[in-house]
């Protein structure tokens, strides 16, 4: 389990800090002047200009969130999805957004009358069985998620890992085939560990999409696109540089109540640099007109976009679903009033400045983002963002402890997180802290993970792969399924409390989401009052697209939303 979470949050973790030089300036623009005002007419060609490369197309190898947002628009169709441009789950393969039973540890779905692959064939109930199986098959379908593992009523190896080994090695087929049912060519029914009342939204991602078997060939198949939503691959996809998509002949729009497909056509161009990326978006010239990106606006175009009227309305600048913390491990500093003193001599202002300044986030008081359900709005320690040095200064002197109080502060380097350490730095060294800087590689989450090198206090960032804080609070702080020997999966903190884990197995009981929603939201505040984790921001998304896109909106997590869009 530590492992599977830290893959996870390393995908996370890749794309906030690949963020962090694109954001700059002050004030900004909000969704609403983005132009996003109804569907437009049927026909052209869409075009999405990217700095990063989309590392995986394999469905079950899709995690990070901005090739979700694409993928689940284009070419792959879930049994359930995000309504455009909001957190709402509709139902999208399948009938409806599945029933639950035996207190949410059984889950139904019926499939779609008229889901086609590519090719006309049905999409049938064994073709989403097969393609979530491929999950557990963890040697050759690396990169995704891997909630079908944690939750599915599946039992473990002495090491934590599932005893079904995925369809390729069929050990343990039979559990799998008893956890996962099809009872006929259209309903499939889910058997979980214990109740999951999120577990429709779970299967919104992409990993959780139907495979077809006949198709499948392990590890190569990651760039087929073999595709059972409205578009198709054309050619062959380039991994560097990208490729095109096509109408699917074969997609029923009678059956598809989220995707408009308007666009005849959609050529991905990856692998631009970022500030190029930032100025073809600027220009609006030739094709890019009928462009986005998921590239975040660079700051050297910043302060351009911002004072003209007409790029700022091709703009948006609204609070995503990333919040970035500080880990602060509890068995290296085990007093909670120096903890809270670390936190109180935390400057959050110098620290978004550092960032990029309001267009880059909100400053946070929780773990959870504002825009998930169950989030609850407190502030422990009743500090300002700028923090409170006299009270740091007072708790340090009250914990009897050494000053200046030596601590270690690991970062992933770059030009930008070293001015975020420098700012950290001075407003901690104010309040009686001494702190070492320990600047990191590519390797950086790795190291956090590591028992043995994980420094004292270090930054993160968090992004929740659905609107629950389900994903948020016992993927970070369950020591159980985090923490061993020699990994702390997410928990950087080493925070093993039992009161805590107890409470989340409570949480986990409730079969009613809303009541399971209000359980995080109070464990997300149970957790912040240990001081093992000091919020920072809400970031915020800054994108722009070109004059003659219309329809955008934008995922729960902050990427651009084409299920409406049309070209004009």
């Amino acid at each position: 389990m530590g492992n599977a979470k830290h893959r996870r949050l390393a995908a996370a973790g890749a794309i906030a800090v690949s963020a962090l030089t694109a954001l700059a300036g002050c004030g900004g623009g909000s969704q609403k002047n983005a132009d996003s005002a109804g569907a437009g007419a049927k026909g052209g060609t869409l075009y999405l200009v990217n700095s990063s490369a989309m590392t995986h197309l394999d469905p079950q190898r899709i995690y990070p969130n901005r090739t979700m947002a694409f993928s689940s628009r284009t070419f792959i169709r879930t049994l359930t999805t995000f309504a455009p441009g909001t957190a709402d789950l509709v139902a999208d393969a399948a009938t409806d957004t599945g029933k639950a039973s035996d207190g949410a540890k059984t889950w139904t779905f019926t499939l779609r009358d008229g889901v086609k692959w590519q090719d006309g064939k049905a999409v049938t109930c064994e073709d989403f069985k097969y393609g979530i199986s491929r999950t557990f098959a963890t040697d050759t379908i690396t990169a995704g998620p891997l909630f079908a593992i944690a939750y599915l009523d599946i039992p473990s190896k002495p090491d934590g890992s599932s005893q079904y080994e995925g369809p390729y090695k069929k050990t343990g087929q039979e559990l799998y085939d008893k956890a996962v049912q099809c009872t006929d060519a259209k309903t499939i029914v889910f058997h979980t560990k214990h109740p999951v009342a999120d577990l429709n939204n779970v299967l919104a991602l992409p990993g959780y999409g139907a495979v077809r078997q006949d198709k499948d060939t392990g590890a190569k198949f990651d760039f087929t696109l073999f595709s059972d939503g409205p578009y198709m691959l054309e050619g062959t996809w380039n991994p560097q540089t990208g490729g095109t998509l096509v109408r699917n002949p074969n997609w029923d729009p009678s059956t598809d109540s989220v995707r408009k497909a308007l666009p005849d056509k959609i050529v991905v161009e990856q692998g631009v640099n970022a500030q190029t990326v930032s100025q073809r978006m600027v220009s609006d010239g030739g094709n890019d007109k009928y462009a986005y990106t998921n590239t975040r606006l660079d700051p050297s175009v910043i302060p351009q976009v911002l004072s003209n009227p007409a790029l700022k309305k091709r703009s948006v600048n609204d609070v995503g679903g990333f919040v970035d913390y500080l880990s602060v491990n509890v068995k290296h500093i085990p007093d909670l009033k120096v903890r809270q003193a670390l936190a109180l001599a935390t400057d959050k202002t110098t620290y978004r400045v550092a960032m990029g300044g309001d267009t880059y986030g909100e400053y946070a008081t929780t773990i959870m983002s504002k825009t998930i359900a169950g989030w609850k709005n407190f502030n422990v320690l009743k500090a300002p963002p700028e923090g409170d040095l006299a009270r740091a200064k007072a708790l340090l002197q009250e914990a009897g402890a050494p000053q200046p109080y030596p601590i270690t502060y690991g970062y992933q380097q770059s030009p930008v997180q070293d001015k975020v350490a420098a700012a950290l730095q001075a407003s901690w060294e104010k309040a009686g802290f001494k702190v070492t800087l320990k600047p990191m590689g590519d390797n950086y989450y790795d190291v956090l993970a590591n028992p043995t090198q994980n420094p004292d206090v270090a930054w993160v960032s968090w992004v929740a792969d659905w609107p629950s804080g389900s994903t948020d609070i016992p993927a970070l702080f369950d020591s159980r399924v985090n923490i061993s020997k020699n990994n702390l999966g997410n928990d950087f903190s080493e925070l093993a409390d039992p009161e805590l884990n107890a409470n989340i197995d409570k949480a986990w009981a409730i079969a009613d989401k809303a009541e399971q929603d209000k359980a995080w939201g109070d464990l997300d505040e149970q957790v912040v009052k240990t001081g093992a984790v000091i919020p920072l921001v809400y970031q915020k998304y800054f994108y722009m697209q070109g004059s003659g896109v219309k329809g955008m909106k934008h995922f729960f997590g902050g990427f651009p939303d084409i299920a409406e869009v049309s070209v004009r």
